[in-house]
């Protein structure tokens, strides 16, 4: 009678804690106006309103082309691949660390409340994915938050972090800069690198204007970057089981940018040298033409085919160093009476 009361008891606790942190969720992401940005002008003037992070995630999502707009897709992702796991996730072992859990989730209060008084919703997207964290150990444990690490990153790339992107993109520029100009030298090609732009001596077959190429953020790779560390977590989590391969995948994620998008060059360069300009790249970067749409997806095409070659490289060394284990351990064993 003791226990089942006890039992009870402790599964009225888990719901209630659970309910709790639902609503306090709810009220930090929705119900409470957490920062008012650089304001909005109404009547001839700057007003400041705190809007909550969901109204800025979603301007986030809408700025600068949508280039954060596959964060729409994060938790979809996530839960997808909870559920392609399910049974081995499930069979984990629940053992509670509550003290851990509590201390983590302090301390995403402590930073949703700093960005609160400081209007940053860097702080406060930040604070939810780390009062995530908090929960998983609060309910779950360590030996959970080991198997869902790489899901608990992939929902931070929910979280629009534009304030990467200039940090990111000038040394991407100058290394597509220095790659593409690099292999125009080696095949023939007259070509200048001028700053983020690369002159060439070929001439437009329908203008007669020399071809250049500008390599802005959208061809550096900063607006496939993001997407493809969101590619390549869950490729990862798919594919790979071994922790340490997961990590040499994902250190990877960069190359593949810079290949992908080097592809992307010489197509827009072929594409211009022998059609035209305005075919292969379009009237302006606001509004691209076709094929220059088409050469951005060859970026994942790209990617797709590089992180694959990776994974199978890495499943084939394991499988030898496996082979030769078993081959020592066989060889090394001593031989049993009677044999």
């Amino acid at each position: 009678m003791k226990n089942a009361l006890f039992t009870r008891l402790i599964k009225n606790r888990a719901k209630l804690l659970t309910a709790a942190l639902v609503v306090t969720a709810f009220l930090l992401f929705l119900g409470i106006g957490y920062s008012s940005g650089y304001g909005r002008v109404v009547n001839d003037e700057v007003v400041f309103i705190r809007k909550p992070l969901l109204f800025h995630m979603g301007q986030d999502y809408r700025r600068d082309g949508g280039e954060w707009s596959f964060g729409y897709f994060v938790p979809l992702a996530v839960a997808a691949l909870f559920w392609f796991r399910r049974k081995e996730l499930l069979s984990t072992p629940v053992q509670t660390a509550a003290f851990t859990g509590l201390g983590v989730v302090v301390l995403g209060l402590l930073f949703y409340f700093a960005g609160y008084r400081g209007e940053q919703k860097y702080f406060g997207y930040a604070a939810i994915q780390i009062m995530a964290l908090g929960t998983v150990f609060w309910f779950l444990g360590w030996a959970w938050f080991r198997k869902i690490f790489w899901l608990w990153l992939l929902l931070g790339m929910m979280w629009p972090w534009r304030f990467l992107i200039e940090h990111i993109s000038s040394p991407l520029q100058l290394i597509m800069v220095k790659l593409t100009s690099a292999y125009m030298r080696l095949v023939g090609i007259d070509s200048l690198a001028h700053g983020s732009e690369l002159r060439t001596g070929t001439l437009d077959p329908k203008t007669g204007s020399p071809i250049s190429l500008d390599v802005d953020v959208e061809c550096s790779g900063m607006r496939s970057l993001f997407a493809l560390v969101m590619l390549g977590m869950v490729f990862s989590f798919l594919r790979v089981k071994d922790e340490w391969k997961r990590w040499v995948v994902m250190a990877f994620v960069p190359v593949v940018a810079v290949l992908g998008n080097f592809v992307r060059m010489l197509m827009l360069y072929y594409g211009s040298a022998g059609i035209g300009t305005r075919f292969a790249i379009g009237e302006s970067h606001d509004n691209p033409s076709t094929f220059h749409i088409g050469a951005g997806l060859m970026v994942f095409v790209v990617a797709l085919f590089v992180l694959s070659g990776l994974v199978a490289v890495l499943e084939k060394g394991s499988g030898v160093l496996r082979g030769k284990r078993a081959v020592s351990r066989v060889v090394g064993e001593p031989a049993k009476e009677g044999q």
